[in-house]
């Protein structure tokens, strides 16, 4: 399949806006324990609702690597390598790869099914690097770790992508 010029614009257009959404959501966060509750995960969700695979990855890394070299875009207006290599940065680094598993799941199904396994998948991906990327950097043991950064998002971190889905679905129509 080929894309045309036009096409190709527009996805580059729409990856742009996604990690400009990301860049302006995520900063606003409520702290909550040593994970705060972010809107993060709503964009990377939006940007894999709304992108090909290749472009939701880099959207959300773009994002990733804006934050690495000092602008405020991570959760808190944080910044720079210690914001993503620190105690948290494992969630983080999940981002490109949940992005990356709801676009494929849009890409090859209409299912909203699907496509909600996959927000589940890309949430326990999230969290497994997460967490385990909080417990080597902290020592914090397995259980207290989840209870601290796990257990509280589950409920909003679902309600997040499921968020995505819809104005995702929203905006295709109104695109059309």
């Amino acid at each position: 399949m080929t894309v045309t010029t036009s096409a190709k614009t527009r996805q580059m257009v729409q990856a742009a806006l996604c990690t400009a959404l990301l860049c302006v959501i995520s900063p606003w966060s409520v702290v909550i324990g040593p994970v705060s509750l972010t809107l993060g995960v709503f964009g990377v969700f939006f940007a894999g609702a709304m992108l090909t695979p290749g472009y939701a990855c880099l959207a959300v890394t773009a994002y990733i690597a804006l934050g690495a070299m000092g602008l405020p875009v991570i959760s808190n207006f944080r910044s720079g390598p210690a914001a993503v290599f620190g105690p948290t940065g494992g969630y983080l680094l999940a981002f490109p790869a949940m992005a990356l598993l709801l676009s494929l799941a849009k890409k090859h199904s209409r299912s909203l099914w699907l496509q909600a396994v996959a927000i589940g998948a890309a949430l326990m991906v999230m969290y497994a690097l997460g967490t385990a990327w909080f417990m080597a950097v902290t020592g914090t043991g397995l259980a207290a770790s989840l209870a601290a950064c796990v257990l509280p998002f589950v409920l909003p971190d679902a309600a997040k992508g499921a968020a995505a889905l819809a104005l995702s679905a929203a905006l295709r129509r109104r695109m059309q």
